[in-house]
């Protein structure tokens, strides 16, 4: 964001909200979430994209996000509509053939998603560990500062998090296995989940002071268990 001068971190944060809630809408699996996150990041690093087009460089990473990870993509007349005809079919192509060319087709990334689900199945977690994790790790997509961390600390910060959930984790401490097959010990960590347990217990707001609840909508049903309202604000001091 440093090099983008029409564009900041809070409008990129408005953008992936918005994602989040077009997701859920086209009902897509998680891998497509992750990885649309990540071609709109690598995209703005390399390209400075206007103001009037974040939101066309946003659908069009989620197009190209569903064609590589979903097997009935929506279309490109679905990414018009959701747009509220903001755009036209041509440009979402044109789009699309330009965030290709600028990441040189380069669309096979380790994103946040294989980690958290790698290290869940090793520690054998229960379902709401589970869901808690997805939901912290989810809550870290609109978050610019949370970039710094790599994508497989992310997931190994989250999971320690819901782990340590007395109310339905095991609450001992940094597990042993997860350390192994992280290969990150707890003094890694310390800092990327204290930050996540910070932008969880918040609430990131625009400079009109718009709300961002995407994420915790999605985790507050009863399809996640309501677990954004059981545990909204880790207690990270407790536990290191």
């Amino acid at each position: 964001m440093e090099n983008q001068a029409d564009i900041n971190s809070k409008m990129r944060a408005i953008l992936i909200d918005w994602l989040i809630e077009v997701h859920m809408k086209f009902k897509l699996v998680p891998e497509t979430l992750y990885l649309c996150v990540n071609v709109i990041d690598r995209y703005c690093e390399l390209k400075p994209v206007p103001r009037a087009k974040l939101q066309l460089v946003g659908v069009t990473a989620l197009l190209i996000a569903c064609k590589y990870e979903e097997i009935y993509p929506p279309e490109v007349r679905d990414c018009v509509y959701i747009t509220d005809n903001a755009y036209t079919r041509q440009e979402v192509l044109d789009m699309e053939q330009d965030m290709l060319e600028t990441l040189q087709f380069r669309i096979t990334v380790p994103t946040a998603y294989p980690f958290l689900m790698r290290y869940l199945s090793v520690l054998d977690a229960n379902q709401l560990v589970k869901t808690a994790s997805h939901y912290y790790t989810e809550r870290t997509l609109q978050e610019h500062d949370m970039l710094r961390f790599e994508p497989s600390l992310v997931s190994c910060a989250a999971v320690y998090l819901a782990f340590n959930n007395e109310e339905f984790g095991d609450g001992e401490g940094y597990p042993a296995r997860l350390s192994d097959y992280s290969g990150y010990s707890e003094k890694d960590i310390v800092e990327c989940a204290t930050l996540i347990a910070k932008k969880v217990g918040e609430e990131p707001v625009t400079a009109s002071r718009r709300q961002l609840v995407a994420v915790k909508k999605k985790y507050s049903t009863e399809k996640f268990g309501n677990i954004a309202d059981k545990y909204d604000n880790p207690e990270i001091e407790t536990m290191i």
